[in-house]
């Protein structure tokens, strides 16, 4: 399956909250965290394209849980 990965926080918000899948989260030596999701059919890019076009839809309750999520997952070490 293809993979997305992006150390970029809120773009993987904006994924996660469009659906997409998150398969994991990779720390590296100095903290940074990738996020790798899941990308049938290079779904990522172009929601990442109607993203920066102001073209996206989601529900905005997603994208606060998203948000949430995330940030737990990152400090959490999970």
């Amino acid at each position: 399956m293809n993979t997305f990965s992006t150390q970029d926080f809120y773009i993987s918000c904006v994924l996660k909250s469009a659906g997409l899948q998150l398969q994991n989260l990779i720390r590296n030596s100095n903290g940074k965290v990738t996020f790798v999701f899941a990308n049938p059919d290079q779904i990522a890019e172009t929601t990442i394209q109607k993203h920066w076009n102001k073209e996206l839809k989601v529900i905005s309750l997603e994208l606060v849980e998203a948000i949430n999520q995330l940030k737990t997952r990152i400090h959490s070490g999970i």
